[in-house]
């Protein structure tokens, strides 16, 4: 019986080598399928049009940084580059700062029809976007903000899913960390500074990542209010390098590469806080 035992032991442990084993095969699989696309884009801001158009060799025969070089110097790809990282730094800020206030106001004050009015703020996410452009277009034009950074800037200042993703992190919190904060003599504004902000690290860090993203990537809004080069955002400068007669894809290799280079690193030095934020709040 002890013999058996013995000998039949190792099973369940090679079973979960085996599964351990196809389970990071097929990771490394998917892993590899995602990675692939950025490696060739990589190598491929290395070719020259020609070698790039007409070889599907993933390394350059002829190594090249003219593509880089030619698109700095003949495209306003510097003050493109500005444009995106002074928006999306200042829709994230801001978005930051109205949903953790709207989620602090829902998620921590009784008043009336209070879920009846964020029932029908998380209503508008169910809108498509496409619906509200023509009426946001008339809205913006009316303040004169066209062709301006500000028609880009002002339609990020709130976001809804933001409030949603806060109230539901708040309104966990303890009550009697407020309450307590109250009898000291705390007012309500510092109440919201000194204890909601600290303890809404990890669900702000995810949001302030989607908001730069959705920012940094945002085109056809940018594409609708932006008619000045000068002003254009990244994806509207890539966007200009493509046409019915005329296509530049070796400048666009090297410009896409430039584009998602920060928010891939931006990914990979907040995923922790993002990734936690997401859990904290998925309740």
């Amino acid at each position: 019986m002890v013999g058996s035992r013995t000998k039949h032991s190792w099973q369940p442990k090679l079973v979960t080598l085996l599964g351990r084993v196809v389970t990071h095969g097929f990771l490394l699989l998917f892993s590899a399928i995602a990675i692939i696309p950025f490696v060739w884009l990589f190598f491929g801001t290395f070719k020259p049009y020609r070698e790039l158009v007409s070889s599907s060799a993933l390394l350059p025969v002829d190594w090249t940084l003219e593509n880089y070089r030619e698109i700095f110097t003949r495209l306003y790809f510097g003050r493109a580059f500005a444009n995106s990282l002074i928006l999306a730094t200042a829709s994230t800020l801001t978005t930051l700062l109205t949903s953790a206030a709207t989620g602090f106001l829902f998620g921590r004050y009784q008043f009336w029809a209070r879920d009846t009015l964020f029932s029908l703020i998380l209503a508008t996410m169910m809108i498509p976007g496409t619906l509200t452009m023509v009426p946001l277009y008339i809205f913006i034009s009316n303040l004169g903000l066209v062709n301006s950074l500000y028609a880009i800037f002002v339609p990020g200042l709130w976001s809804t899913f933001g409030c949603f993703l806060m109230r539901q992190f708040i309104a966990d919190l303890p009550v009697d960390m407020f309450d307590a904060a109250r009898i000291d003599g705390a007012a309500e504004w510092m109440v919201f500074v000194r204890i909601v902000i600290p303890m809404a690290k990890s669900p702000l860090a995810a949001l302030a990542v989607l908001t730069f993203l959705g920012s940094w990537d945002g085109f056809m809004w940018p594409l609708i209010v932006i008619n000045d080069a000068k002003k254009y955002t990244l994806p509207l400068l890539l966007n200009s390098l493509r046409s019915l007669y005329w296509s530049r894809y070796e400048l666009w290799a090297a410009g896409a590469m430039l584009t998602i280079a920060p928010v891939m690193l931006l990914y990979i030095f907040s995923s922790r806080f993002f990734i936690r934020g997401l859990a904290v709040t998925g309740k």
